[in-house]
């Protein structure tokens, strides 16, 4: 069906009316299938696709449930094509990520029982060995962590200029090294110390402090900070404060 005045289909017109709905009033003022709809609009940019996102939402009863389906789940909804099917996947990818970080954007790393909190759900993911960087502000409001992957030495000056430069351009105040190990050990080698010691002494140049090196062998943690292994610079009240602070009982 067309509209004559405009020599478009109707269902064009009603499309930008969705667009226009959804910026004006936002995502929220949209129906569940007409979420869908603009989403799927992405792909296949001139085809009326309002049925086939009224089907998938009473397929899989949601924006969340079509966004979560399995491919071959997808394939098996009336006029969904396997570009759609992917489309429909790559968003849901992208949706979880953006929510995971935006979840994550208020989480407080001012304790060890903090640091704690973050790495445990993460322990799969860990490349062993690795390392990680766990950036805070100055609230100790989570900014963004980095894998490392598995460097040939975690201390080098690679590693303590990655650092760096992550740190300043993130705008952190503090950093948290995270090792994972594997799982018979729990402690650094006595000559690693006084490098990790020196990349904190390099982030201090630039006025961000290494909190804590946090060990992990996917079972136990342990953090270097508690253990007395990473030292707060002699008369440095700040790093003393904070010591017990992050030590104390929530």
């Amino acid at each position: 069906m067309s509209n004559a005045r405009e020599g478009r289909p109707v269902w064009e017109g009603h499309r930008k009316r969705l667009r226009q709905r959804m910026e004006r009033e936002g995502w929220d003022a949209l129906r569940p299938h007409e979420m869908v709809e603009l989403v799927l609009n992405y792909a296949v940019p001139r085809q009326n696709l309002s049925d086939a996102a009224r089907a998938l939402v009473a397929r899989f009863g949601s924006v969340g449930g079509v966004f979560s389906a399995p491919r071959e789940r997808l394939l098996a909804v009336e006029g969904i094509t396997e570009t759609l099917a992917d489309w429909i996947q790559i968003t849901g990818d992208l949706m979880r990520a953006y929510y995971d970080l935006h979840a994550e954007s208020d989480l407080r790393l001012s304790c060890y029982q903090e640091v704690l909190a973050f790495l445990r759900p993460r322990l799969g993911e860990a490349e062993i060995p690795g390392l990680w960087a766990v950036y805070a502000d100055f609230d100790f409001n989570l900014i963004t962590y980095s894998d490392f992957g598995a460097p040939d030495d975690c201390w080098d000056a690679a590693v303590a200029r990655r650092v760096m430069v992550e740190a300043i351009d993130s705008g952190a105040r503090y950093v948290y090294l995270v090792r994972f190990m594997e799982a018979s050990a729990l402690a650094l080698a006595e000559a690693e110390l006084p490098r990790l010691e020196a990349i904190a002494d390099t982030l201090r140049v630039a006025d961000i402090d290494l909190v804590d090196c946090v060990l992990c062998n996917g079972r136990d943690v342990a953090s270097l900070r508690l253990a007395g292994g990473l030292k707060v610079a002699p008369g440095d009240a700040r790093m003393l404060a904070l010591r017990e602070n992050y030590a104390g009982e929530r």
